[in-house]
């Protein structure tokens, strides 16, 4: 007989619940694995105010059981609200297609507009537009981390004497690269493990006009190089402790890391991490639960 080839497919789990619910119901959901979150706010079936929570796992075997696991966390968690509950599964090849339906062009900051390219926008002066495409890889500009690095390098890269270096470690769909190009950085080099999601981060860089701009790579933090002035990592919390050694690394003398991805109520667990290699924290931004650090050499890099 012939050999039946699986196609990939993901599970997309969708929670309705109370606003003042929205933010734990999400950070639950990210400590579960889903590597990306959409949240909404309207009416929903409730037909009161509601926060509709999106999120995606890859659906292997053994999803099942820890669905049942998720769904009765989540009853739990939204006691005494009511909770309403859906889940689909979305073949690979429409996953992105899953996404349009939800992302509209997002201010990130006065400066930073983030679009994908089947919506309009007309920039107002000064205004930078950020296009992108999700495809396979997940960075759109719509969850807290990726705002605040956004927001974070918007104000940052203008501070340096001269146009700065920059290393994006799991760049993802390239967006942090992509913008740190356009506010004005020189070298930049993003990395990524998987190939996917670099497939996806050069076709974003090209329709941004970029794509000469940013050297983007497979694989994990670069060894003997040159370092950069800026490093900036929007990772989970063990993916970023699992490279803060190479990350100190690749910081120049006088630069910072940005680092975002964990939770406000792991703030002091991933400063004293750091701290073992030699960065302190000399700026905390919080957004809606999570938290972005700027860390630096605690000698100067010296």
């Amino acid at each position: 007989m012939p050999k039946v080839i699986q196609k990939s497919s993901w599970i997309e789990l969708r929670v309705e619940v109370h606003p003042s619910l929205g933010e734990v119901v999400a950070n639950f959901l990210i400590e579960q694995g889903s590597p990306g979150i959409i949240q909404e706010n309207g009416v929903g079936s409730l037909k009161e105010k509601k926060e509709c929570i999106i999120a995606y796992f890859p659906n292997h075997r053994s999803l099942g059981l820890k669905k049942k696991k998720i769904q009765s966390s989540l009853f739990s968690i939204c006691k005494p609200h009511p909770l309403i509950w859906r889940s689909r599964v979305i073949q690979e090849e429409k996953w992105a297609e899953a996404w349009k339906s939800n992302f509209k062009p997002l201010l990130i900051s006065p400066r930073i507009v983030v679009k994908p390219p089947w919506e309009k926008y007309a920039p107002q002066k000064e205004q930078i537009i950020i296009e992108i495409d999700p495809g396979m890889a997940f960075g759109t500009g719509t969850h807290p981390s990726t705002q605040m690095c956004l927001q974070t390098l918007d104000k940052m890269i203008p501070s340096f004497p001269d146009p700065p270096s920059l290393l994006d470690v799991g760049t993802g769909s390239g967006i942090l690269a992509i913008a740190a190009r356009k506010l004005g950085a020189k070298r930049v080099v993003a990395i990524d493990i998987d190939p996917v999601a670099v497939e996806s981060a050069r076709k974003n860089a090209a329709a941004n006009k970029m794509k000469k701009g940013i050297d983007f790579r497979v694989g994990s933090v670069p060894g003997a190089s040159l370092g950069f002035d800026i490093v900036v990592a929007n990772l989970l919390p063990q993916e970023l402790l699992s490279v803060a050694s190479s990350l100190a690394e690749k910081i120049s003398p006088g630069g910072v890391a940005i680092v975002s991805g964990f939770l406000q109520r792991q703030k002091k667990e991933m400063a004293d991490a750091f701290a073992g290699y030699k960065l302190k924290v000399r700026l905390t931004k919080n957004s809606q639960g999570w938290t972005c650090f700027v860390l630096d050499h605690k000698d100067g890099g010296k």
